[in-house]
C-alpha cells in the first residue's frame, strides 16, 4: 500500500509543504532583524573557528609569526671634555752672577754641587769659649773657576748651615792640602757678624745683629771678591 501524500490528493495538485516544528519553527516565527543576526552570529562563530584551526596548525608547524624588525639605533655618547689643569708654574731660585742679595747667593748655591768642596781640617776661632768662629779649610779641583767655584763654594756653605751663625764663619779653599796654614789659593767664604753698636758680635745669644758675607774666587792676590749683607 503506497502512503505517499500525493495519493489523497485530488490529480494536479500537489500536496501542502509541511509545516516546520521545533527550532525551525521558532525561527520561522522570529522577526527579519533576529534571524539575520543568528545568522550573523553563525558566521562569525565559524570564521572565529577557522582562525583558531589556522593559528594552531601553525603553532603546531612552528611556524612563528616575524615580527618587524626594530631599526638598529647606534647612539654614540659624546664625552664631555674635562678641563685641563693649568701647570703651576715653577719659580726657579734667582740666578745672578756676581751676587749682591741673599736670594742671589741661595740661588747660586742651589746650581753648585757640594761634594765637589772636600773639607780636611777645621777649628774654633775668634773669642774662644765665648762666640767660637768655625773655621774650615778645604780643597777643590784647579779646574774648577770663576762662576762655577761660585757655586760650588755656596753649595757647602749652606749645606753645613753657617749662613746664620752668630759668631761668623770662615771657609778657606785651597788647591792641594800641602797649601794650608797660608793665605787662600783657590778661594775664600767670610762671614762677619756685627751687633747693634756695629762691633764684632761676641754674644751668641744676641739678636737683630748683621751678617756681611764675602766671597772670594780665586788666589788671593788676583781674585774677585763680592760682598753681600743681611
Amino acid at each position: 500500500m503506497n502512503n505517499s501524500p500525493w495519493n489523497n490528493q485530488p490529480y494536479g495538485q500537489r500536496p501542502p509543504t509541511p509545516k516546520p516544528t521545533g527550532l525551525e519553527a521558532k525561527f520561522q516565527q522570529s522577526p527579519g532583524l533576529v534571524r539575520w543576526g543568528l545568522i550573523g552570529c553563525s558566521a562569525l562563530v565559524f570564521v572565529s573557528a577557522a582562525i583558531f584551526l589556522v593559528v594552531t596548525l601553525v603553532s603546531a608547524l612552528g611556524l612563528q609569526p616575524q615580527e618587524a624588525a626594530a631599526p638598529l639605533t647606534t647612539s654614540t655618547a659624546v664625552p664631555t671634555p674635562s678641563p685641563t689643569p693649568s701647570p703651576v708654574p715653577t719659580v726657579a731660585p734667582s740666578i745672578h752672577y756676581p751676587p749682591t742679595t741673599v736670594t742671589d747667593l741661595r740661588g747660586l748655591a742651589a746650581e753648585g754641587d757640594a761634594s765637589a768642596i772636600h773639607p780636611f781640617h777645621s777649628e774654633s776661632v775668634g773669642v774662644t769659649g765665648v762666640c767660637p768662629q768655625p773655621k774650615t779649610e778645604v780643597t777643590v779641583d784647579p779646574s774648577v773657576t770663576g762662576q762655577q767655584l761660585a757655586e760650588d763654594l755656596l753649595a757647602y756653605f749652606y749645606a753645613q748651615q753657617f749662613d746664620n751663625n752668630p759668631c761668623g764663619v770662615l771657609v778657606v779653599a785651597y788647591h792641594d792640602q800641602s797649601e794650608a796654614g797660608n793665605a787662600y789659593t783657590a778661594g775664600r767664604i767670610s762671614v762677619n757678624v756685627t751687633d747693634s753698636s756695629g762691633a764684632s758680635n761676641i754674644d751668641p745669644n744676641a739678636s737683630n745683629l748683621k751678617h756681611q758675607l764675602t766671597l772670594d774666587t780665586g788666589p788671593i792676590d788676583t781674585s774677585q771678591e763680592y760682598v753681600v749683607t743681611y
